[in-house]
């Protein structure tokens, strides 16, 4: 019993070292992801047809804000 009890603690321990390593990897993944759309920012523009291959809205088709107006 206490064997496997013993085998059972050690199995956990894997699954959350391997867990860990994955949720690392996945960020790193996902912090590569951003830094490479800040790349095509900083090289071709906001407003760009690259930037938007990548995801990212043109900063031209972008809504503006527009003011409320006032009832009187």
């Amino acid at each position: 019993m206490t064997a496997a009890q013993g085998d059972e603690i050690q199995k956990q321990a894997a699954a959350e070292a391997a867990r860990d390593t994955a949720t690392t990897n996945e960020w790193e993944f996902h912090e590569l992801v951003l830094s490479a759309k800040d790349q095509v920012i900083a090289q071709y523009g906001r407003d760009s047809n690259e930037a938007q291959a990548v995801g990212l809205k043109k900063k031209s088709e972008r809504k503006r804000p527009t003011s409320k107006q006032a009832t009187s």
